[in-house]
Parts: C-alpha cells; structure tokens; sequence
C-alpha cells in the first residue's frame, strides 16, 4: 500500500541533502519550535552529526511534494546521541563486522502530519491496511510514511552490516510501533530529550526479514537516479 502512494530516496547528492536539511527546518524550526531559527540562516537545519550520516527523504507520488526525512548516524570514533543523553544498560560497540548507527530527525511535515506529534504515530500495520480496492483514511496514509522510512531503514541496514538500531522515543509510540509487528528492546533508563524519552534498540537483520513487510513496500531509490531519469 505504501508504494500506492509514497517512494523514499537515499539523498546522495548535495541537493536532496538540502532538501532534508530543509525539511528538518520546517519541523523542527518553524512548526515545533525544538530549534531556533536563527542559527540556521540558509533555513536549513543540520548539526556535527550529519557529516557521518546517511540521510532519507520521501515524497508524495501525486504531488511530487517533499513530506518527510530521516537520518541514520553512524557511531565510527565517536559518541550517538543517544549515548549523550541517556544511562544506558550496556556499551555501544562497533567492530569491523558490523556497525552502530541511531535512527535520528524522523519527521513529517506538518501538512502530512495533520496534528500528529513530529515522529509521527506509528500504529498497526494491520490497522493501516484497509479492504482490497478501498482508499486508505488520510490518518493511516500519514502513519504510513513512517512505516515506509523504517522500511529503508531496516533494507539499508541489511545491505550494510548494521547489527542494531538504537533511538529515543516515547513509550507510547514504542507500544505502537510494536503492536504494528517491530521487535523493540528497552536497554536503559528514560532521558529528558524534547520531553520524556527511552532508549531502544531494534535488530537489523530480523527487522528486514519480518513478515510485516510482505506486500505493499518497495526498495529505496538514490536520489541521483531520479535525476538521470528526469533528463534522459
């Protein structure tokens, strides 16, 4: 259902990282108020950590419109944020087998959230479909597009060795995210990060190979190649 209606693309370009940063902006600086606006006079939003990050946006496929973005942040010879503000219960290693990386700045735009909280509020996946041939409500269409950037996400960490994700979130949104069919596995204590947080951490390689994505999500495209496509 979800390629019905959005694709995600890996921002490998100077330009469809300035479309994430842009997004990031929009949310986090005009509609949430999280960071101030001022510090970002190219109405960009973008930290430290994005120089050893990869980054995602995905757009509406009738609109052509730039709705959401998420960030993967490598851990390499430093700290996740995670660690910085959360008591954790183990070490996050990295070896030459497998990497750390923390799912980060998953946002939508206010238009796509229609009042949702900014990382969107993941509910069942077999809440979200609906009867064969009947159009989806535009709630579960925006809950959706969360459940197609975790999909990249998880298919981009099967492609290149990423043990486990690690991010902050709600208990609420972690209840959800589970009902929906995610393993998550609480690994500290809760931090005070834009409210009350907790720390999880999600297996890669069992997020990628669980059945909750039988039908309906499709491979991330790079965005240099919608380019080539739309000149040739």
């Amino acid at each position: 259902m979800f390629d019905n209606h959005f694709e995600v693309f890996l921002a490998d370009t100077e330009e469809s990282r300035n479309i994430h940063y842009s997004i990031r902006y929009q949310v986090y600086c005009e509609e949430m108020g999280f960071e101030n606006k001022h510090d970002f006079p190219t109405e960009m939003e973008f930290d430290e950590d994005d120089a050893k990050s990869v980054h995602f946006i995905v757009r509406s496929k009738v609109t052509k419109d730039w709705i959401g973005a998420m960030r993967l942040i490598y851990k390499r010879d430093g700290e996740l944020p995670i660690e910085k503000s959360c008591q954790l219960d183990e070490d996050l290693k990295k070896n030459d087998l497998f990497e750390s990386v923390e799912i980060s700045r998953l946002c939508l735009l206010k238009e796509a959230r229609k009042g949702n909280p900014p990382q969107g509020e993941v509910d069942s996946i077999n809440k979200i479909r609906e009867a064969d041939g009947e159009m989806p409500t535009q709630q579960n269409l925006n809950r959706l597009i969360i459940w197609g950037l975790f999909y990249a996400a998880s298919e981009y960490g099967y492609k290149n060795k990423i043990n486990f994700y690690y991010f902050m979130t709600t208990t609420v949104l972690a209840k959800l995210m589970r009902r929906g069919g995610l393993c998550l596995t609480s690994f500290g204590e809760p931090c005070e990060h834009r409210g009350k947080r907790f720390p999880f951490k999600i297996d890669a390689y069992k997020t990628f190979k669980s059945k909750i994505w039988s039908s309906g999500f499709s491979s991330y495209r790079l965005f240099s190649e919608l380019k080539i496509a739309s000149v040739a």
